[in-house]
Parts: structure tokens; C-alpha cells; sequence
């Protein structure tokens, strides 16, 4: 059926997990720089008399970028462009793992590792879909390969900046495939026509030179850990999932009866996120369905809190200091700048207040939120294929997650993107045992082969 071998797929699948490409930490750069060099050497061995390009982008620190363009030999062929980054989130928590996070492990029908699903896995996808295409003489598109590796650092500033040094030699594409979702179900292929924006930020707190002995000095002195759980409190009800700041609805989107019908047809019951999450219980907002809260509405989450002493053990210390990291996902019509701004207001109106206080806040990462139409003809020519391939309707849905590069695409090019992939809800991306549904997988080889070879 193929004109490439299982095997060969797995031999580079496994050899892609290897590389410990954390894009977070400049501990791991040389890992980066290793990852993108092996996938350029692919690319250059396995499709040299089609290769137009193959080149490394780069600017100033940014993690290099990875253009790569196979030429059809058809006059007038379309140029799909396909997106794709490199990069993994750390393994932590190491001793949660079940497996080495960065060693390709098939088993009981999963592939697991660090970035099988998130998005090593659906690089691979892509580009043996490609190449089966390529040694079957079935090739009728060129394709431009996109592979970013900063996505989960969230420098979108650096990729944006990379692409549009570029734009001349990537404004023939003439849509965007970013494979970097899943499926709605087992064989329930979905395409995502929204996903939220994001923006990121980190608070230090410290009230002193060094910590102090809570016996001799308790009640004297402000605790930083008091002080930064007040202002995490204030930032948001816990138990509603209201965002406090003032103003922070203000843009959001009014959402029609016809959008809502559409994703009201596939929403997931309590049960199943429940079981999907891990969870012991659900936060209703607004009094609408679960499944739609994480859809339709913005949210702030704390991501991690820190402070004092915290190894195995006792230490009776008042810290000097606290921090805390914490995320808004935007939905269509706010803009990071804007939500940025009240943030840093609510922030310095609080610690007004606190003059034993000093404090440092800063934005580490934002993302606009994204939006396209799902009528367009790549998105329901797509749709079509993925239907056949997995004999289901396919579910068109809005994600709560962020990938910066789709809007950024949609902006700088203006042209049509198709957002999909092939895992599956339980594959633990972010989190330990990451993984990649084998059948899936192959499934969605099967797949990509026939929407490239068709568009």
C-alpha cells in the first residue's frame, strides 16, 4: 500500500523523540540546534532531486527555523504549506513517567515520548506523506515545510519576525496545514476553526534582604507567600472561575445561536471529561454546558506558585520572597495588549497598597486569538477525505488552546488554514507518559497521503 516501510517511519519517529528539543531553557539549545540539523539532513538526502530550498532561519536568539520546499514537476500545481514545530515542554515531572520520555516506546497500541503528540508525531505524519507521494510518482503539489521550534516557549515575536524576512520566498503557499490538534473521539476526525489567544506573565514579590526565623519574627513582618496567595485570590474566584479585573470581558465576542448549535452538537458530558481529565469534579462558568467553558469564554490560570522552603523536610522560615506564573486565554476581539494593560494596572493598584512590598511583573509570551471561515474550500475538501478515511462525520470545533503560528500565517499571508491531526484525547500532552495512538497514527498517514495527493 505504501511506498515507504512502517519501519523506516518508526526508525525516524524514534529518532526525532531522542532529541531533547526544549525550546524553554538555553540548557537544551544544543539539543535544538542537533534536531534541526537531523531533519535537514532528512530532508536533503531523502528528497534532494525535488528540493527547491532547504534552509535555516535564524534571528538574534530566536530557536532556528526550518524552510524546506519539494517542488512538483507539474506546471500549475497548488503549494501547500505545512506547519510543524520541533520543540517539546520539559519532562517534568520525571518520576510520573512510565517510560524514558525521550526514548520512541510502542506499547499496549500507544507510541510514547516526549513530543509523540505534541508535535514530533505529526512532523512525521507529514512528511512520509510526502514522500510516499514523491516515490509513487503520485505528486502533483509542491509543499513548503514550516518547522518552528519555539512554539511552546512562546516567542511568537521571533517566529513572526523569521517569517516575514521570508515572505517573498513563501508567498506562492496557497493554504496552511497545521497538524498540531486531535481527533473529537477514537476514528471522529475534527477540524478546529477557532483557537483561544494567550498571554503570560510572571510576579515576584520580595519584602526584605534574606528569610527570616518565624519564631523571633512572626507578626513583625509581611510573608511574601500571604501576600502573593491575596493577589492570586484577587485575580480570580476559585470556585466560579470569574475573572476579578476590572474590564477583562469587556471585548469579548458575543457568540451567535448558529455557532453555538454547531458545537452544541458534539459536546462531551460531564462523565467523559471527567474520565478524560482525570478530574474529581467540574467548574460550570456562566451556568452553560461544561465542554463549552474552556470554547466560548476567556480564562486566567495560576501555572505555578513559589516561595520559601519546599524540599522533604521542616524549616520554620518567613521567605523573602514569592512569585507566581500565571496565563489569560483570549477568545475573538480582545487583544493581548489590551488584557496586558489591565493586568499591569490591577497589578500596581494592588501593590499600592503594600509599601513593604517590592515587586517585579512581566509579560513573558502572547498570542492573538485566531479564527477562520470553516467553509472555505481546502477546510471542506479536507473534511471530505477525513470523513472516508474514518467513516464519521467530521466535528468542527473550537480548541481552548493556543497555536500562535495560525494566526500569525493567517495575518501575514491571508491565506486559507486547515487546522487537524490524529491523536487522541487521552495522549497526556504537557504532562508525563505523552503519547500517540499506533492506530491513529497509521490512520493518519493514510490520511494525509489522500488529502495532499487530491487538493
Amino acid at each position: 500500500m505504501y511506498n515507504i516501510t512502517k519501519s523506516e517511519v518508526v526508525n525516524f519517529f524514534s529518532k526525532l523523540v531522542e532529541f531533547k528539543s526544549i525550546s524553554t531553557s538555553q540548557r537544551y539549545d544544543k539539543d535544538v540546534i542537533d534536531c534541526v540539523s537531523f531533519l535537514k539532513s532528512f530532508f536533503e538526502k531523502e528528497f534532494k532531486s525535488n528540493l527547491e530550498f532547504c534552509k535555516v532561519v535564524r534571528h538574534k536568539n530566536s530557536k532556528p527555523l526550518l524552510l524546506v520546499k519539494v517542488k512538483s514537476k507539474l506546471r500549475n500545481s497548488k503549494t501547500v504549506g505545512v506547519y510543524g514545530h520541533y520543540d517539546v515542554q520539559p519532562e517534568d515531572p520525571i518520576d510520573e513517567w512510565r517510560t524514558n520520555p525521550f526514548k520512541l516506546v510502542n506499547k499496549n497500541g500507544k507510541f510514547y515520548g516526549r513530543g509523540t503528540a505534541d508535535n514530533k508525531g505529526h512532523i512525521v505524519l507529514n512528511i512520509f506523506a510526502v514522500l510516499d507521494l514523491l516515490r509513487s510518482g503520485r505528486n502533483k503539489n509542491n509543499f513548503v515545510f514550516v518547522l518552528e521550534g519555539e512554539e511552546e516557549s512562546g516567542n511568537e515575536e521571533g517566529l513572526e519576525k523569521m517569517l516575514r524576512s521570508q515572505k517573498q520566498l513563501l508567498s506562492d503557499i496557497d493554504v496552511f496545514f497545521i497538524t498540531d490538534v486531535g481527533m473529537f473521539a477514537r476514528n471522529r476526525p475534527q477540524i478546529y476553526y477557532a483557537l483561544r489567544g494567550i498571554v503570560c506573565f510572571e510576579l515576584e514579590i520580595e519584602v526584605g534582604k534574606r528569610d527570616l526565623h518565624s519564631g523571633v519574627y512572626g507578626n513583625l513582618v509581611l510573608n511574601p507567600a500571604h501576600i502573593i496567595s491575596d493577589y492570586i485570590a484577587r485575580l480570580k474566584d476559585p470556585f466560579t472561575n470569574k475573572i476579578k479585573i476590572k474590564g477583562f470581558y469587556d471585548d469579548v465576542k458575543r457568540f451567535s445561536d448558529d455557532e453555538l448549535q454547531i458545537l452544541k452538537k458534539n459536546i462531551k458530558s460531564k462523565r467523559d471529561l471527567i474520565n478524560e481529565s482525570g478530574l474529581f469534579d467540574l467548574v460550570k462558568i456562566n451556568n452553560i454546558d461544561f465542554s463549552l467553558g474552556s470554547k466560548i469564554y476567556p480564562s486566567l490560570d495560576v501555572n505555578g506558585v513559589w516561595s520559601g522552603f519546599v524540599d522533604q523536610g521542616f524549616k520554620t522560615v518567613i521567605p523573602v520572597k514569592a512569585g507566581v506564573k500565571f496565563s489569560c486565554r483570549l477568545v475573538e476581539y480582545q487583544k493581548p495588549k489590551v488584557i496586558e494593560d489591565l493586568v499591569l494596572d490591577f497589578t500596581e493598584r494592588y501593590f499600592n497598597k503594600h509599601k513593604g512590598v517590592q515587586y517585579k511583573i512581566r509579560k513573558l509570551a502572547s498570542a492573538e486569538p485566531f479564527y477562520t471561515d470553516y467553509k472555505n474550500e481546502f477546510i471542506q475538501h479536507t473534511a471530505n477525505l477525513l470523513e472516508k478515511s474514518f467513516k464519521n462525520s467530521v466535528v468542527y470545533n473550537r480548541s481552548g488552546g493556543s497555536i500562535p503560528a495560525a494566526e500569525i500565517f493567517q495575518r501575514i499571508f491571508s491565506k486559507p488554514i486547515v487546522l487537524t491531526g490524529f491523536t487522541l484525547p487521552d495522549d497526556n500532552i504537557h504532562s508525563p507518559n505523552e503519547n500517540f495512538d499506533e492506530e491513529m497514527f497509521w490512520k493518519g498517514l493514510d490520511s494525509l497521503i489522500q488529502i495532499y495527493e487530491k487538493i
